[in-house]
């Protein structure tokens, strides 16, 4: 995995500071976007994340969309099916879909015995004369024990509003990208240690340029040196070496775009008169549609506009559902704005006749 950590000179664009909360959880879901046992899993951890009512933070590996992500929960987790909640580096596993089964969990990872470690990481977007730019990250850590602590330390970039949909067509949220740190740690007791790395997005994902670090999150976990026995499928198949979570921070922008998905049509499906008939390879559609789009924003949404082949055609309040007839190959496309202004959008291509 490349990693850089020289510091060179730069210019501050933007920056967060997101406050560590050692206490924290730290979840990571095994989930495919052709599962459709997934999106109640992603419903769900959303949904107790945005109450805000319990410390943890997740990140969701779509293993048939980013091999990064598969590596992870197939190598280190020995993952046994789509969707598998890791909890704590293998503290727990669930496979149970639904929100009290996480809450459980999480709340049972909570009142263990943790090593007294902290950790903070701060992000901001940077460009120096020499062409290099990207996002830096520090992670500062601090070991407040009398003993070294050994452990491992991965930083996650994940995107707040994902490029990837899940089954149901919703955008995830918190999609694991790649690493921008992984390697094993020592720090000595009552020593202050600190990590520095430029995650720059071009060797794998050139379309994220400075406009859209404020859908960017980072998570930087550490995972201690010891391992437990775990099994991906409890209590006693798919076995793995569980490594427990220590500490976690994370980097995340106040104001983050809207999330928005056109939930109906959706890609490679034939629909009949407004009905969904099956799955064909491409998104065909005979008689009148209506399109439904699922637009969420902490702030808020304003409107939501539609577009086909670039045209404006519709914009919607309040109520995200729109007619369309057409004749015909088209883009159709969603556009989502938020009470700050902030913009995401969604599309689909579509033959219609109607």
């Amino acid at each position: 995995m490349r990693k850089l950590t020289i510091v060179i000179a730069f210019a501050v664009v933007l920056t967060f500071i997101y406050p560590a909360v050692n206490a924290a959880v730290f979840i990571e879901v095994a989930t495919a976007s052709y599962c459709p046992d997934c999106p109640p899993a992603s419903e769900a951890l959303y949904s107790l994340y945005s109450k805000g009512e319990l410390p943890f933070y997740y990140v969701m590996m779509v293993g048939d969309q980013n091999d990064f992500a598969y590596q992870r929960i197939k190598n280190d987790y020995n993952f046994y099916w789509y969707p598998t909640a890791f909890v704590d580096g293998g503290y727990k596993v669930v496979l149970e879909a639904n929100e009290e089964a996480y809450r459980r969990a999480i709340e049972e990872s909570m009142a263990r015995e943790r090593p007294n470690i902290d950790i903070e990481v701060n992000a901001s977007w940077v460009r120096c004369s020499c062409q290099t730019q990207g996002l830096y990250i520090q992670a500062d850590m601090r070991n407040d024990e009398e003993t070294p602590y050994k452990g491992t330390l991965r930083i996650y970039v994940t995107e707040i509003n994902s490029r990837w949909d899940d089954y149901s067509a919703n955008q995830y949220h918190f999609a694991f990208l790649e690493y921008a740190f992984v390697d094993n740690i020592t720090i000595s007791p009552f020593e202050k240690q600190y990590i520095q790395v430029i995650w720059d997005p071009e060797n794998n994902y050139p379309d994220i340029q400075m406009d859209d670090v404020n859908n960017v999150a980072i998570f930087a976990v550490l995972f201690n040196s010891t391992a437990h026995e775990g099994y991906a499928n409890p209590p006693s198949d798919n076995p793995f070496k569980a490594y427990y979570v220590d500490a976690v921070a994370a980097h995340i922008p106040q104001n983050s775009p809207p999330s928005v998905a056109i939930v109906s049509p959706k890609e490679d499906y034939l629909y009949i008169f407004d009905r969904e008939i099956l799955k064909v390879g491409k998104t065909i559609i005979i008689g009148k549609k209506s399109v439904e789009v699922k637009a969420l924003d902490e702030n808020g949404i304003d409107r939501v506009e539609v577009f086909v082949d670039g045209e404006l055609r519709a914009t919607l309040k309040g109520s995200y559902s729109w007619m369309w007839k057409d004749f015909g190959k088209h883009l159709l496309e969603v556009k989502a704005y938020d009470g700050t202004g902030y913009n995401a959008t969604d599309g689909v291509e579509a033959f219609i006749i109607a």
